[in-house]
């Protein structure tokens, strides 16, 4: 007997799999759905910055190499309990719709994807079915970067077709900003404020931060950090600041600024960075760069697009300002798509939902594009 979506869906929500926490558990679950449909699984572990056992899962039916690979997350946000109607881990239907934490995000679209992906069976394929769910995906990408650099099936898979299964309303979307990450620091030295013998550390950072100020001016105004595709067709050079100062009649010991920047397709992110390093050795201070996350970008002319428009009934695709597992996949696969159930901005609230009939769409929507993909001759 296949399992059923909402039954899965609601399985998923009751892990509690928030990225800080290890998600070994709703791994083994995933996988031992997948063992019982005749994948072949490949078990990716790691310990994240805190220590923590995380899992990745990379599974495979068929022969070969290539075909379609169906991929999302298992990790969810934090959710708080204020403002939740019910235990944000215990799933609940009402309405039409699944609410709990996850269910938009990711693990109502995983549930549609695993259940397409367990219509199948080895001798129906005649190109390889991938499913590739990974830790962290809400903590830049980890777990998707340790899939890319580990594991031996999605090398096989990279040459062929991606679904990122995503919340888009089902939209086909065939472009996504990147992500930058930089810190820069400074030092002094600690002092009663009273003594006058402590170096400040923030005086160090003011005139490095006049300098970024001219790089957010400049990438919000000028045409060279612009595109057109996207809404807004500019990214912000986010710039924050902190001390973590103890108390305030001590001397600043630390200034930490930090820049997040969404880079687009023809923005020269490498130019940004070298002239953010140049900048912070000029005023002696550290420069980190903690994560360069690249954008999502398949044609919208390419045969993978035409493919999910065609499936999906809808005439063009789109781009979104918003990052998937697609900054790391897209550095070896090339033909990438986002395409789930849920609307993007259910993610993350309080008494997150999903629509049911969403779900029951995505489901049928992957099981053509399995068939189309992979069971029929090119």
């Amino acid at each position: 007997m296949k399992p059923q979506v909402l039954q899965v869906a609601r399985r998923l929500i009751e892990f509690p799999s928030v990225s800080a926490t290890s998600n070994v558990s709703i791994s083994e679950y995933i996988a031992s759905l997948l063992e019982r449909g005749g994948f072949a699984i490949e078990r990716i572990k790691y310990r994240d910055a805190a220590g923590v056992e995380k899992l990745c899962i990379a599974a495979k039916l068929g022969k070969g190499r290539g075909g379609l690979s169906l991929t999302g997350h298992s990790d969810v946000v934090p959710a708080p309990p204020e403002g939740w109607t019910a235990s944000p881990f215990k799933a609940r239907v009402q309405g039409g719709k699944l609410y709990g934490r996850g269910a938009c995000d990711m693990k109502g679209p995983v549930a549609a994807a695993l259940c397409a992906a367990l219509r199948f069976r080895p001798g129906q394929l005649r190109a390889p079915l991938y499913f590739i769910c990974t830790a962290d995906e809400e903590v830049r990408a980890r777990g998707a970067r340790e899939v890319v650099r580990n594991s031996r099936l999605f090398r096989e898979a990279a040459g062929g077709y991606g679904l990122i299964c995503e919340p888009t309303r089902l939209r086909v979307i065939h472009a996504h900003k990147g992500s930058l990450h930089l810190e820069i620091r400074s030092r002094g030295r600690a002092a009663h404020t009273s003594t006058l013998k402590g170096v400040n550390a923030n005086i160090a950072m003011i005139p490095f931060l006049a300098e970024m100020k001219k790089i957010y001016e400049l990438v919000l105004r000028s045409p060279r950090y612009r595109n057109e595709e996207f809404q807004p067709p500019q990214s912000e050079w986010s710039i924050g600041i902190n001390d973590h100062n103890i108390a305030t009649n001590v001397t600043p010991v630390q200034s930490v600024c930090t820049i997040r920047y969404r880079p687009m397709p023809g923005v020269d992110t490498e130019g940004l960075i070298r002239r953010t390093r140049e900048l912070a050795q000029r005023h002696g201070l550290a420069f980190k760069v903690h994560w360069v996350g690249a954008h999502l970008y398949t044609p919208p002319d390419s045969p993978l697009v035409r493919l999910a428009l065609e499936l999906t009934g809808t005439r063009s695709s789109r781009s979104v300002p918003y990052g998937t597992d697609g900054a790391a996949y897209a550095k070896r696969m090339k033909h990438l798509v986002v395409l789930g159930p849920g609307d993007i901005a259910q993610a993350h609230t309080v008494d997150e939902w999903v629509e049911i009939d969403q779900l029951h769409w995505a489901e049928e929507l992957y099981a053509r594009f399995i068939e189309r993909v992979c069971t029929r001759l090119p």
